[in-house]
């Protein structure tokens, strides 16, 4: 369960609608990322993920939301890879072997919005 302060934090309006509590939040799930160990060279994690959040700003206008989450092995370069573009560890009870689910917010200068209306 959500904190009402972590869920107006994830919505940026409020942590009730009509008075029931939120606990669900419209997001952008990134899929799986991988590279192929037998070219480590040929591109970087970080080459990906820059190519992976281009693809999202590009398509934000028509996806709205502000949230952009993924999911990965607990594995320390992996969690300081996307710590690196601004992903936080949700803080929960992770299971044996379940995957990290880690969360961006979109700061308000990341987020594009319609000139047309």
């Amino acid at each position: 369960m959500i904190s009402g302060r972590k869920a107006n934090f994830f919505d940026g309006f409020s942590s009730k609608i009509k008075g029931v509590k939120i606990t669900e939040f419209p997001s952008i799930l990134i899929g799986q990322l991988g590279k192929n160990e037998m070219y480590p060279d040929a591109i970087s994690g970080t080459e990906i993920m820059e190519y992976c959040l281009l693809k999202i700003f590009e398509g934000q206008l028509r996806l709205g939301g502000r949230i952009i989450m993924l999911e990965c092995k607990d594995i320390p370069y992996l969690i300081r890879l996307y710590e690196q573009f601004g992903f936080n560890v949700l803080e929960k009870d992770y299971e044996d072997g379940e995957l990290l689910q880690m969360l961006k917010i979109l700061e308000e200068d990341e987020i594009i919005e319609s000139k047309e209306i």
